[in-house]
C-alpha cells in the first residue's frame, strides 16, 4: 500500500471509531479505548485490522486533499479497480454527509467511472447499505448479521444469505 507522505492521520480517529475491531471487541460506532489525542496506546501491538487499514484519503491521489475522513464525516475504503469497490462508511453522528457538496457529485462521479470497469461505490450507514450507480442509487436496506454483500455474477452488489452460494 502506497501511502501518500503529505497527508497523516493528524487528528482524525474516525478509522478508530466508525469500525468494528472484533480482535479488541470493539463495536463499530464506538471510539476505541486505545485511541487518544496523541495517537493509539497500543501501536506497537494493535491488531492486523488496524494494521493494515489506510483509508482512501491516505493512499489515494483521486481523493481531494480536504477529504480527511475528520472533516468529510465519511472514511473512504479502497479505490475504483476492477471487480472492486470504494466504500464509504459514514460517522453514526453525520450519517448523511456523504450527501453533501462536493462529496455526493463526487462519489456519482466515481460510480459512473467504476461501472464502466466492474468497480462500485458502496455506502455503508451502519447497518443500511446503499450502493452508488452509474443510473442512481440503490439502497440496500437493513444488512442483518446473517447477511453478506456479494457481487453476482452480473456484477451487481446485493445481499444474500450468510454461508450460501449465489
Amino acid at each position: 500500500m502506497n501511502v501518500i507522505e503529505s497527508r497523516d492521520c493528524g487528528p482524525c480517529v474516525s478509522c478508530c471509531a466508525f469500525f468494528n475491531i472484533a480482535e479488541l471487541t470493539k463495536p463499530a460506532g464506538v471510539l476505541c479505548d486505545h485511541s487518544t489525542d496523541h495517537g493509539c496506546t497500543i501501536y506497537a501491538d494493535r491488531p492486523k485490522a488496524c494494521r493494515v487499514f489506510y483509508c482512501a484519503w491516505r493512499c489515494w491521489d483521486a481523493v481531494p486533499e480536504d477529504w480527511r475522513p475528520d472533516q468529510t464525516g465519511f472514511v473512504l475504503g479502497g479505490r475504483l479497480a476492477a471487480q472492486n469497490f470504494l466504500s464509504v462508511t459514514a460517522d453514526p453522528a453525520r450519517p448523511e454527509a456523504w450527501r453533501a457538496d462536493p462529496y455526493y457529485p463526487m462519489l456519482r462521479k466515481w460510480a459512473r467511472e467504476g461501472a464502466a470497469v466492474g468497480s462500485s461505490v458502496v455506502v455503508f450507514m451502519a447497518s443500511r447499505v446503499i450502493v452508488l450507480r452509474a443510473e442512481g442509487e440503490l439502497d440496500l436496506g437493513e444488512v442483518g448479521p446473517d447477511e453478506v454483500l456479494l457481487r453476482d455474477p452480473d456484477g451487481q452488489i446485493r445481499k444474500a444469505p450468510r454461508n450460501r452460494p449465489y
